[in-house]
């Protein structure tokens, strides 16, 4: 079946989140950010690895203690008016009525959100996007480096972001939001990290 594109009409200036949840599915994929659309640039193969593997890991742990939902790659309309396509999205049970929409899509401020940061994102992922997350009260962000297998944990402070645990890679990362999770991220998605180069392990 043919997915059906989403046409950005060009010459309207200002997009509000109402217009960016009415976008047709796509691809192109679109976040929205101070009233303009933001084409997403298309994965690369290591980066959906990890988002895979660590969706099926927290869903499966959020699963197993009843802490709420995980989402993968679903549109956030943050109470501030900006859209955002996490890679990962953590919604608390208690807030599960609150922000799970029958869209299919999240409105409001999440617990959680897990961006893998690849290149060509960067530069957006840690300064854009942590800006727009803090404004919009996402109490904890996750950043991972698709090429390193670095993982960071922030909480948000009043202020602003303070780094609470990291692991770098073939290391044990253990989140302060889930308390007992334990994950090595290098041995999850089945690489291990030789300097700067990253290798699929002999299985």
């Amino acid at each position: 079946m043919a997915t059906k594109m989403a046409m950005v009409k060009p010459k309207q200036k200002r997009w509000t989140i109402e217009d960016w949840l009415n976008l047709p599915e796509g691809p192109p994929y679109y976040e929205l950010e101070d009233g303009r659309l933001v084409e997403m640039p298309s994965p690369r193969l290591p980066h959906q690895r990890i988002v895979f593997k660590l969706a099926a890991l927290l869903d499966e742990w959020v699963t197993k203690y009843n802490l709420g939902t995980i989402a993968m790659a679903v549109d956030v309309a943050l109470p501030t008016g900006r859209g955002y396509i996490p890679d990962l999205t953590f919604v608390s049970r208690e807030k599960e009525s609150e922000l799970l929409a029958p869209d299919g899509k999240i409105h409001g401020t999440p617990d959680l959100v897990v961006e893998v940061v690849s290149p060509t994102t960067k530069t957006r992922d840690r300064i854009q996007k942590m800006k727009g997350y803090f404004e919009a009260g996402v109490e904890w962000v996750w950043l991972i480096d698709s090429d390193d297998l670095t993982v960071e944990e922030f909480k948000r402070t009043s202020e602003g972001y303070l780094l609470t645990t990291t692991a770098g890679p073939n290391q044990v990362f253990e989140p302060c939001i889930f308390k007992g999770l334990k994950l090595n991220l290098s041995e999850l998605v089945g690489m291990k990290v030789e300097g700067a180069n990253l290798k699929r392990k002999k299985r």
